[in-house]
């Protein structure tokens, strides 16, 4: 059936494209999340930077999960999205972090960052990952999860202190004696490496090795790379089992990290093969039919919902469909939940957008948003069609007779559950755009 080609085919590319990717990069997240580790360590602070529309709503999403951890007993680690990258040089302190997202170029983006996300191209990061998709939509949902998984695993290096103090700690310094230390290549320049240790970052040449890529880990002494460390192989236990007191062993602390990676890809990869096609391909037929009858789409969540409410507007909007994402505006959003209560901030806009025959689509990771559920209770009250994408197996609203068309994401893990809910909007972006 035509209408859910574009659909299918792209779920098979975000699964190839990001089966490639994080098998590539693992090792240069992890110690991407060490080297930011260090910097919050010493009070840094992290800047997101990205361009408007879609690209945008990363940005934002980045800042809501570093300063809003849904993890219980994880720290609120401070983070801001900034819009002008000339504004950069003025907001950064020596310590900060910056990182930029684009689904386009690495080189759009501003010099200097030290952690840079695109779709092709090069950039002078400290580090940088392309994603090398060839279409925006797939490279940005890589790219979430990448960002996701720097947020998760850039906590494992506090209970590292070892990993995170400047200079020597030890009664006898292990840089002073006659000891390779084992280091993690963030960069390469020709024939010498920046190398990060545990005792920071320092120049290493690679004269006696070949083909030496990020992320791998060596063993240096005196400014020379000396030979690679063999890889640990072994990660049995299924969340965090190096959080521990152990002396630093920058070995097992980064191959535990990688292998994390690795698995929560892999989650999130499984999450994707086990959507509802059938409800997908559903709540594209009514989406094809709405917008060919000329009805426009409202969309809404909160917190890391509410970006990807932007994303999916934004990428509507590209394709020439009329939306709306209803979050995006701070003052209207502040004064309902001011006046009126944070419940209404939705159902408000409803009753002055809405149109009999126009579209809804509600995003929750939970199921359980009582400001969306009323948006989509309004909505349904109003001859508007309600569309519905949820985690934790539909929440409430599984047989809320306010909820035309859901489509469930089961699992409990909030970022596994909007890297997944992603892919269903985009497809949706996508089966849409085979229309127009």
């Amino acid at each position: 059936m035509l209408v859910s080609s574009a659909l299918e085919r792209h779920f098979e590319t975000v699964l190839a494209t990001g089966e490639g990717f994080f098998a590539e990069h693992a090792g240069e997240l992890a110690n991407a999340c060490w080297g930011m580790a260090r910097r919050f360590h010493k009070g840094g602070k992290l800047l997101v930077y990205s361009g408007g529309g879609a690209d945008f709503s990363d940005a934002q999403h980045n800042a809501v999960e570093f300063m809003h951890p849904v993890i219980v007993g994880k720290r609120a680690l401070p983070a801001v999205s900034v819009r002008n990258p000339a504004h950069l040089p003025i907001l950064a302190g020596p310590h900060d972090i910056t990182m930029g997202v684009t689904g386009g170029a690495l080189d759009s983006l501003p010099a200097g960052l030290m952690v840079a996300f695109g779709d092709s191209g090069s950039s002078d990061a400290l580090h940088s990952f392309a994603v090398g998709a060839g279409d925006h939509l797939v490279a940005q949902e890589i790219q979430e999860t990448a960002y996701h998984e720097l947020w998760e695993l850039v906590h494992v290096f506090f209970e590292h202190e070892g990993l995170l103090a400047e200079g020597c700690t030890d009664d006898v310094c292990i840089t002073c004696g006659d000891v390779a230390l084992q280091a993690a290549v963030v960069k390469i320049v020709g024939s010498t490496a920046l190398v990060r240790t545990a005792q920071g970052e320092e120049e290493a040449d690679l004269g006696l090795l070949d083909d030496v890529r990020p992320g791998e880990l060596l063993l240096v002494h005196g400014g020379v790379a000396l030979e690679r460390v063999k890889p640990i192989d072994t990660f049995s236990h299924e969340f965090y089992p190096f959080l521990t007191s152990q002396a630093v062993d920058v070995q097992g602390v980064l191959a535990d990290v990688v292998a994390s990676v690795r698995m929560k890809w892999a989650e999130v990869a499984a999450m994707r093969r086990a959507t509802d096609m059938v409800q997908v391909r559903e709540v594209l037929e009514v989406l094809r039919t709405r917008v060919a009858e000329g009805a426009q789409v409202l969309t809404f969540g909160n917190g890391g919902s509410a970006t990807d409410s932007a994303d999916f507007a934004a990428d509507l909007r590209d394709i020439g469909v009329r939306a709306f994402d209803l979050c995006e505006e701070p003052a209207l959003v502040s004064a309902v939940a001011n006046d009126i209560g944070f419940d209404e901030i939705f159902a408000r806009q409803v009753i002055a957008l809405g149109n009999p025959g126009d579209v809804v689509v509600g995003i929750s990771t939970s199921g359980r948003s009582g400001n969306v559920a009323r948006g989509m209770q309004q909505a349904r009250a109003q001859g508007l069609t309600t569309i519905a994408l949820a985690g934790y197996g539909g929440g409430n609203w599984v047989d809320a007779d306010y909820v035309d068309h859901l489509v469930i994401t089961d699992s409990s893990y909030i970022p596994r559950i909007q890297e997944a809910q992603a892919t269903i909007y985009h497809g949706l972006v996508r089966g849409l755009e085979e229309h127009r």
